[in-house]
């Protein structure tokens, strides 16, 4: 039976900004007055760790780990459905040891209300609950600390956002405080190397307080949340000012427990583990939640997120007592969405006003294989691209909006799908012509995805024009298939040569028949695995036509279709200036292809996939890699120099 009376305000209001008040009115009745079973035998035999919120003497809430000793089990008991106990390990520097001696040392000696909340996630299997309440006594044994606890709250959570990790004890920790900033000074910022332990983060515990005013207390009484957010690496984003943080809310059980309490008490808290070395950082500041327009301000694309505006932080090292167990790897949660970046990260990019919707029409289709395709489509507006940006598309008006779902086993992608891909323009009708004229046609060259709600639909309509009417694909613009333009996003492009550097040498040219000062040819070497040539076909029209700088690219493609592939690249390289220098190594299992490259460019054949050991041993002014993560991580790993990188996700 639940012991609570309904939403507290702050939960009704982010509730009804979501627009699912109605849906969830009754759900908080899921939340029990006390710990089922199960969930005192979760606690006691599962654990090595408890992420626990607790308050500071200015009512901040802060995200500590409470853990078994020597990170082995055990540790947690509950001999009664209200009562849960821990003989925990608390290192010096975690938050809980000053938050527990501020509520026992008072004037009159009676201890304050020392509130708590917790989390329980068994990496192992995804399954995580839930409990709140308050410590009834907290003492030291030994090198321990003993806290009694009374639980008024329990419930169980779903497993989508956890990453799966094989964790074991390690008993050798000698934690260290190397950064301790209690109240971080208004200009002040976390240094750089913290921002890079948090943008290499998948896991945060999030803490958040419920602070009653007088008059709701007695039906809402105060209290306080913990709860698991997981993603991709680097789903929390920093702002530029060094200490602003930004979580993005992705689809859940609707409930809003956390972002309720931060609606209504704008305070939170966000401890981000290493299952690798061990090392902690703990945040505490204020919090807002930002929903819609506001949102999409901060971070294009995203309906409702969180920002943290950092008031205090410490980190440890070496203090967690379980690691990922050697020669494991952890495995995503399939329902994370990729990583959105903030709109201050993308200098480059330029995001279109919802009060100024931009729509674009397909107007051809360009079949070259089962899977492959490129799709152009036209806009009445002039619109600035540059050569191997990518342009971000809302297919809402195309699909139709996904009604919410809590899983998706047969297909997680569905769960946060909100009809808005982006692909890198491979052609664009600005980049090769001199009329100043007002449309703009852009083309994508994509890949057939399995199980794609978009790229499905695109193939499909393909495949039926292609049967029965063929002509609709030269022409695609009587079908009225119309998306709307969220954006042009991206910096893989092609830098500017700086004229500090290369040697000067002297050249001519022809037309002008003057000698004037060069530089020795730019060297670049662009790494491609299968569909990732894409942004490499529109880098051809961002070659500038000079006489006084030549160009030697080296392109290393890794297909498993390499006729199709150099097909594109024979269409492609036709636009690029003369002083250009194209060599051509394609990786394959496929041994005999024909070539449609014209005579001017050296191919190679290799049979195989590109190694690291060939990688090293080119050298280049720069290196730009495209393809699959995994693709990427090999590549990068023999490339000597500066390298750019451009992923792709879904």
């Amino acid at each position: 039976m639940s012991s609570l009376n309904g939403w507290h305000k702050g939960e009704r209001a982010i509730q009804q900004k979501l627009g699912f008040h109605g849906a969830v009115s009754q759900s908080w009745t899921q939340i029990e007055g006390e710990m089922p079973e199960q969930h005192q035998k979760f606690y006691s035999t599962c654990l090595p760790f408890i992420p626990v919120t607790t308050l500071d003497s200015m009512g901040r809430p802060w995200s500590s780990i409470l853990a078994g000793p020597d990170g082995e089990i055990g540790w947690a008991s509950s001999e009664t459905y209200d009562q849960l106990s821990m003989r925990a390990e608390v290192w010096d520097g975690d938050p809980l040891k000053a938050n527990a001696d501020y509520h026992a040392d008072t004037t009159d000696g009676s201890p304050r209300k020392m509130l708590i909340a917790g989390i329980g996630v068994e990496f192992s299997t995804r399954r995580r609950n839930k409990f709140a309440g308050s410590i009834k006594a907290i003492e030291k044994q030994g090198g321990l600390l003993v806290i009694c606890t009374t639980v008024n709250e329990a419930i169980g959570n779903c497993p989508k956002y956890i990453t799966i990790r094989n964790l074991v004890p390690f008993p050798y920790t000698k934690p260290r405080v190397t950064h301790q900033e209690i109240n971080l000074p208004q200009t002040g910022r976390l240094p750089s190397h913290l921002i890079a332990f948090i943008l290499a983060s998948d896991t945060v515990f999030l803490g958040s307080s419920y602070s009653a005013s007088e008059e709701d207390a007695p039906r809402f009484p105060s209290h306080l949340g913990m709860n698991h957010r997981g993603g991709r690496p680097g789903f929390v984003r920093v702002r530029d000012d060094g200490r602003t943080l930004v979580l993005p809310d992705y689809s859940g059980n609707r409930m809003m427990s956390s972002l309720g309490n931060i609606e209504a008490t704008a305070l939170a808290s966000l401890t981000f583990p290493s299952f690798t070395n061990g090392s902690l950082l703990y945040v505490t500041g204020i919090a807002h939640n930002l929903v819609g327009t506001p949102a999409q301000a901060i971070m294009p694309s995203q309906n409702a997120l969180t920002t943290i505006e950092i008031t205090g932080y410490i980190f440890i090292e070496d203090a967690l007592p379980v690691r990922q167990h050697e020669g494991t790897e952890p495995q995503r949660s399939m329902y994370a969405p990729p990583v959105k970046l903030l709109k201050e990260e993308q200098a480059s990019s330029t995001y279109f006003s919802t009060e100024d919707t931009i729509h674009a029409t397909l107007s051809r289709i360009e079949l070259h294989s089962s899977d492959l395709a490129t799709f152009t489509f036209e806009s009445p507006h002039k619109l600035d691209i540059i050569p191997g940006q990518a342009a971000i598309l809302d297919f809402t008006s195309f699909l139709g909006a996904l009604p919410y779902r809590h899983m998706a086993p047969e297909n997680p992608n569905l769960v946060n799908d909100d009809r808005i891909r982006t692909w890198t323009i491979s052609r664009c009708s600005s980049w090769n012509s001199v009329e100043d004229g007002v449309n703009t046609s852009f083309s994508l060259t994509m890949r057939l995805k399995p199980g794609g709600a978009v790229t499905g639909a695109l193939f499909s309509i393909a495949n039926k024009l292609s049967e029965v009417r063929p002509g609709f694909l030269e022409d695609s613009r009587p079908l009225g298939l119309a998306v709307t333009l969220v954006g042009i996003a991206g910096d893989f492009i092609i830098e500017p040569p700086d004229p500090h550097e290369g040697a000067k040498i002297a050249v001519t040219c022809d037309e002008e028949q003057t000698s004037v000062q060069g530089y020795a040819p730019r060297k670049l070497l662009w790494v491609a695995g299968g569909i990732g040539i894409t942004p490499f076909l529109a880098m051809f029209s961002g070659i500038p036509f000079s006489c006084s700088t030549e160009y030697e690219i080296t392109l290393l493609l890794s297909t498993r279709e390499p006729e199709v592939m150099l097909s594109l690249l024979s269409n492609a390289i036709k636009v690029a200036p003369p002083e250009v220098k194209l060599t051509v190594h394609v990786f394959s299992h496929t041994e005999q292809f024909e070539s449609s490259l014209p005579a001017s460019v050296s191919l190679h054949r290799h049979s195989g996939r590109i190694t690291s050991s060939f990688l090293s041993g080119f050298k280049a002014e720069c290196v730009y890699v495209c393809g699959p993560e995994a693709f990427e991580r090999e590549a990068i790993q023999g490339v000597v120099g500066k390298v750019r990188r451009e992923g792709f996700a879904y």
